[in-house]
């Protein structure tokens, strides 16, 4: 599980003079540094020192390899402290415990370990209360509310940010601002509070891109919360919707909407427990029978069966190798980590596929109960395998199929569940104009 750090990087005095000219000019700069171990999926806080002194905190990429035994340290969303803070006195206020060690590496530059980067956090933050908003969100204080997060409402988040993270990597959009979450001050009512992107359900954006969206009827009298994802020449909008507070949710669905081909594919999450298999090795698996998920494609047949009464396509961009848009995600149960952005691993699996899995013998044990693993299902798509054949709509609803999504949202709020719908709207050419503020 990726895990938030420290890097304490040294730059000679040329080096931070170019350094200092790439952030004027809005460029990236990176750093050669003997090779280090870190995900890309966690965020990586840099300290950048000259002259026994912390100049700049900046967020860093472990990049591509530099040279033998060196790698690149990228360095992005740069912020320059309002005067520079010797490590003397950094060291002053940290507990006995971490000195040695944060010493060491203020004196040979490198990663932290994790308590030592949560003590130099803490020491920079005392010394330069106003000095950096990277910092506050790694504050012993954030800490502090995600504790009083009850474990139903992380484990109703943990489901809501991976629904997030599969939208945005099947619109092809970088994840790196679900790293900028932090748990409000007041009532959290679902993971997009959190997030700097989060946005009023009566924002121009939001409004103009839901118009279009089959459904939208029904949301506007549901709570529901938004939030914005943009780049140069794409946008992605996701909301939540919900009828019961967050600890009272019984899991989240995806819904993701491609406005250019008028398509929706619609994904539950399943989790897979980890057990002794007949051989006594410890696999992942998930139990049959379920009543939850009988009773889920119960109402997804139904569904399917509105989705077969509606007008046979004929255009070229209604083509679909499949028209039936339900998917499984069986994976390993989520834990919430809100600084980890990459997508947990687990197996898509197509809801007629599903069928054909749960008569199969072969997920039959020696004392004849079902159980689904990785190696008894057969095929199954994988997290790439997935974004890419949803994001061209490959598969989902024809353009006459997707007016079903209205009922698709009906039934998943009935059931308790919250509902992450994603919508990609038309490309544009040009960020929507939100008018004057």
């Amino acid at each position: 599980m990726g895990k938030a750090s420290g890097y304490v990087a040294l730059l000679s005095k040329d080096r931070m003079t170019l350094f200092i000219a790439c952030v004027e000019e809005e460029q990236r700069f990176a750093e050669p540094v003997p090779d280090f171990q870190h995900s890309r999926n966690a965020p990586l806080v840099c300290f950048l020192v000259i002259g026994r002194k912390v100049t700049h905190i900046a967020l860093g990429g472990r990049g591509i390899a530099a040279g033998t035994g060196l790698r690149r340290l990228n360095f992005d969303k740069s912020e320059k402290l309002p005067s520079p803070l010797p490590i003397a006195q950094i060291l002053k206020l940290l507990p006995q415990r971490n000195k040695a060690s944060v010493e060491k590496r203020f004196a040979s530059g490198g990663l932290l370990t994790e308590k030592g980067f949560a003590a130099v956090v803490e020491a920079v933050r005392q010394l330069a209360p106003q000095s950096s908003a990277i910092l506050d969100r790694y504050s012993s204080q954030r800490v502090a509310r995600l504790g009083r997060l009850s474990s139903k409402a992380c484990d109703n988040l943990a489901y809501q940010k991976e629904a997030v993270l599969t939208a945005l990597a099947i619109a092809d959009m970088g994840r790196n601002p679900v790293q900028e979450w932090a748990p409000p001050d007041g009532t959290l009512v679902s993971f997009l509070d959190g997030l700097p992107n989060a946005r009023l359900r009566e924002d121009p954006m939001v409004v103009h891109d839901l118009m279009h969206l089959p459904g939208f009827d029904i949301l506007k009298a549901m709570p529901y919360n938004a939030a914005v994802f943009e780049s140069d020449s794409e946008r992605l909008t996701v909301i939540l919707a919900n009828r019961l507070p967050l600890e009272e949710q019984t899991g989240t669905d995806l819904i993701y909407y491609n406005e250019t081909f008028q398509s929706f594919v619609m994904v539950q999450y399943k989790a897979m427990e980890r057990e002794d298999d007949d051989k006594g090795n410890m696999t992942a698996g998930f139990r049959l029978p379920n009543h939850q998920l009988a009773e889920e494609i119960t109402r997804m047949d139904a569904l399917l069966a509105e989705l077969k009464a509606c007008e046979v396509n004929t255009a070229h961009d209604g083509f679909r190798l499949t028209d039936n848009p339900f998917f499984l995600k069986l994976c390993p149960r989520l834990v919430f980590n809100p600084d980890n952005i990459g997508l947990v691993p687990g197996m898509y699996l197509p809801l007629n596929y599903w069928k054909l899995i749960e008569q199969h013998p072969g997920i039959k044990g020696p004392r004849g109960g079902r159980r689904v693993t990785y190696e008894n299902v057969g095929r199954h798509f994988d997290n790439s395998a997935f974004t890419t054949v949803v994001a061209k709509a490959w598969v989902g609803t024809t353009p006459s199929q997707s007016s079903v999504l209205a009922s698709a949202i009906r039934q998943t709020l009935q059931t308790g569940k919250a509902v992450a719908i994603a919508v990609k709207p038309k490309k544009t050419g040009q960020r929507f104009n939100r008018g004057p503020s």
